[in-house]
Formats: structure tokens, C-alpha cells, sequence
């Protein structure tokens, strides 16, 4: 039976760990805001060619500007570096050398660390180090580094394999590049295997104890029950506390997206991000029936506090084609055809950015709310003509779920991903709405 401490092996290797590390001063980081307003900037090569980091370099060799991203970094708190990977030693590298780092890095960090840069000799744009330059106006962005990502089951499997390794790597990296803290954004391909909740509550605390009292330490969840339950009640033992232990030491960030979407089982048409369940939505085989307000009920009933959860909204949209409505119907909840699902920005089926999302809604989709109990849970649209339907964040919805954030009383909210929204002077920016609906105020 576990007793919610970090076991005496654990200890061990974490001594060690931490008289190998010169000390980690986080004392001159900004103290964090009485709320989270959080999110990424991704290095996935389909967004980083016209999305960089503000110095980060051309293949010119010039230093290049992203006034944009400059702007929203006055709107949150903490800006997250997606994603650095875990090898099979338990070290953090970079999954993405070209786009991740210069020559200057690798002449300094990696020639320190070849471990954490494979293939370095492809380094060129160095948004990594342009990344921790970063700051707001006020200067209160805190800067971390995010491990793992989609399809990430190899790296939690490292770096519960090879806690220590872990620890010690990505504080190596921190320091080096006087970040704030880490991310673990672990999305294994199927449920935490027996044991692994035990070892996450224990890594996790043992980057608490490397890194400081003041590092920020968040992870990522995702919305459906099975797999939360899986890391507190694994197949092989009684249930335990897994969650609430991690809460105690870091962040607990729920992933409020890809609830439904059209790669997944099911044959007709559903909000991606919904905020309530919807008493309507047809009992179909296979199909998901999630919504954030049954996450974050599931998540505090497991002893999570409220004020360690961070909702989280995407900056993105879900798209449906061939989809046949009857007069008069938005869409929702009707068959679709995937052959017809169409490509948008990001170049995926089905999936675009908020840019494009706010472009289709003054072409003919006509936008429709989706109210549960009088209160907003979703908004999506349907094209008549075309026979798309989408699945969208706006203000409205960004406001209710920030509304909800405040009544429960939750730690704050996360926006994946930076480059997707829209400029934070745009009425319609997902980042500049949660800002004003939390803080009262515009950024």
C-alpha cells in the first residue's frame, strides 16, 4: 500500500542527483500570478516556418521578428516550449534540432550535452534560445520547457524507467537556459500501466525537490475518465491517490479538447471541446461521451484541489464533410462522410486554426451556440451548401469557460497553441478574451 511519501531508494538517487547539480536559483523568477494563464509554442515544422520565436534566425541568417507573438505574451503567464522528447537513457533531448537550436547552442549547451541534441550538426534556426529571451512587458512570463506530446508513450515509459536520469537532464537544461520549469505532457497510445501512476507521483516529486519551491511543474491530463482512473487505479491493485499526490508538488492541466473529432469511432458529428455533457447526445456505439465539467468532478473527487487544475481550450478547429443536415438543423449530432472531410492550415484532415475558423464563419457557416442548463457549453457552425460543420472556440465560449474557471475556483486555464490564435488586438483572439474574463482586465 503506498504511503504518499517518495520511497527511500527514491531518496537515494535524488541525494545524489542534487549534490551532482550546482544549486538552482529560482528566486529571481516572477512570483506566479494568483492565476494561470497558459500556453505553447509548438516546434512542429508545419507551424514553425511562419510562426518563429522573435529572434530566432532566418535561413538567411538574420534575426527574425514575430511581432504578433511578442504582442500575446502581454495576455499570459507561462509560455510552454513544445516539445523535447525523453531517449531510451531517460535523458531530455531535442526531437527537432533545425528548428530548435543554433550554432551558438550547439558550440555551448550541446558540445556540454550531446546526449540532449542528436543531429545538432541540422541546427540552424535556435528558437530555443531565442525562446528563453522571451519576456512580457511587465515581466512576468515564465518560461518552461514541455516533455512528450502526441504519441508520447516511449518517453513516459524512459522517464519513469530512468527517473533519475530524467531529473537530472531536464534541471541540467534549466539551468542552462534559466527557464522557470517544466511541463510533462506524457500521452501514452493506451492507459497508464500498473505502476507507472506510483512512479509519476514520485517523479514528480523529485523534480520538485531538484528544481525548487519556486519552479513552475505542471502535467497534462486528458479529459476521459478510463485514462485518469488508470493512473490512480491500475489493473493490479486497489485505488490510491496518484493525482492528488502530483497536485501537491505541481499544476494539474486538463486537456478540454479532442473530445470528439472525426478520425475517431462514431458516425456523426460532436463538439471537440464541450464544457458540459449534453443529455441529447445520441447513445451510439462506440461513440465518447466527455465534456470538461465531468473531468474536472471526476478530478477534484479524487482529492485534486481545485486551485492545482488548469482548464484547458484549444486554439483550433474540428471539421466534418459530407455532412447532411435536415432544414433547419445546425448539424450537430448528424452523419458525416471522412472521404469528404478537407484539409485546412495545419495539414491534417479535418483540422485548421482559429484564423481560419473566424475566415469560414463570413463564408457562409452559419455559427450556432450549444446551451445545457442555460449555459453555454459549446459553439459550432454548419455550411448548408458545402455540407461542413464545425467545431470552434470563440469569445463567448472562452468567457464561459473562464466564468467556470472562477466559480470553481480553479487554478487557471491553458490554450494550446500560441501560433493558432489570432493576433491578441483581434476582438475575436482566444488568448485576449480568457485574459479579460480572468483578470478583468484587456492585455
Amino acid at each position: 500500500m503506498s504511503t504518499g511519501r517518495v520511497s527511500a531508494v527514491s531518496l537515494f538517487w535524488l541525494g545524489l542527483v542534487t549534490a551532482m547539480l550546482p544549486a538552482l536559483d529560482f528566486a529571481a523568477a516572477p512570483a506566479h500570478a494568483p492565476l494561470i494563464l497558459m500556453t505553447y509554442w509548438s516546434h512542429n515544422t508545419t507551424r514553425f516556418a511562419g510562426y518563429p520565436v522573435p529572434g530566432s534566425l532566418a535561413s538567411s541568417g538574420s534575426a527574425q521578428p514575430n511581432p504578433q507573438l511578442q504582442r500575446q505574451l502581454d495576455a499570459i503567464n507561462v509560455l510552454a516550449y513544445a516539445f523535447l522528447l525523453v531517449d531510451a537513457a531517460g535523458e531530455v533531448y531535442f526531437d527537432s534540432p533545425a528548428v530548435d537550436l543554433a550554432s551558438s547552442d550547439v558550440q555551448q549547451f550541446c558540445r556540454q550535452r550531446p546526449t540532449a541534441c542528436p543531429q545538432a550538426g541540422s541546427a540552424s534556426a535556435g528558437n530555443f534560445s531565442a525562446f528563453a529571451r522571451l519576456n512580457n512587458r511587465t515581466h512576468t512570463l515564465l518560461k518552461i520547457i514541455s516533455i512528450g506530446g502526441a504519441n508520447s508513450q516511449s518517453s513516459l515509459d524512459n522517464a519513469l524507467n530512468h527517473p533519475e536520469a530524467l531529473v537530472r537532464s531536464a534541471a541540467l537544461l534549466i539551468r542552462a537556459y534559466r527557464l522557470d520549469g517544466i511541463d510533462l505532457d506524457f500521452e501514452p497510445d493506451e492507459f497508464f500501466g500498473p505502476g507507472q501512476g506510483e512512479r509519476y507521483a514520485q517523479l514528480i516529486a523529485a523534480l520538485r525537490q531538484a528544481l525548487g519551491p519556486a519552479a513552475f511543474i505542471s502535467i497534462e491530463v486528458p479529459g476521459d475518465r478510463e485514462t485518469l482512473r488508470s493512473i490512480d487505479c491500475p489493473a493490479d491493485t486497489r485505488c490510491q491517490r496518484h493525482l492528488a499526490r502530483i497536485a501537491t508538488d505541481a499544476y494539474v492541466s486538463l486537456m478540454g479538447y479532442e473530445y470528439h473529432a472525426p478520425a475517431y469511432p462514431g458516425t456523426v458529428t460532436a463538439n471537440d471541446s464541450n464544457l458540459y455533457a449534453d443529455p441529447d447526445e445520441p447513445l451510439l456505439p462506440r461513440f465518447y461521451h466527455l465534456s470538461d465539467h465531468e473531468a474536472v468532478e471526476y478530478l477534484t473527487s479524487m482529492s485534486v484541489p481545485t486551485e492545482k487544475l488548469l482548464l484547458g481550450f484549444p486554439a483550433y478547429f474540428i471539421a466534418y464533410g459530407g455532412v447532411d443536415a435536415p432544414p433547419g438543423s445546425d448539424g450537430l449530432y448528424q452523419p458525416f462522410d471522412r472521404t469528404q472531410t478537407v484539409a485546412y492550415d495545419l495539414g491534417s484532415k479535418g483540422v485548421g486554426s482559429d484564423r481560419v475558423a473566424q475566415r469560414l464563419l463570413e463564408s457562409g457557416f452559419v455559427p450556432h451556440q450549444l446551451l445545457i442548463g442555460g449555459k453555454l457549453s459549446a459553439v459550432h457552425a454548419y455550411n448548408a451548401s458545402l455540407h461542413q460543420w464545425i467545431s470552434y472556440e470563440d469569445s463567448d465560449s472562452i468567457a464561459a469557460k473562464a466564468d467556470y474557471v472562477l466559480a470553481r475556483h480553479l487554478g487557471g486555464m491553458m490554450m494550446w497553441e500560441i501560433g493558432e490564435d489570432l493576433p491578441v488586438d483581434n476582438r475575436q483572439s482566444l488568448l485576449r478574451s480568457a485574459h479579460r474574463a480572468l483578470f478583468g482586465s484587456e492585455p
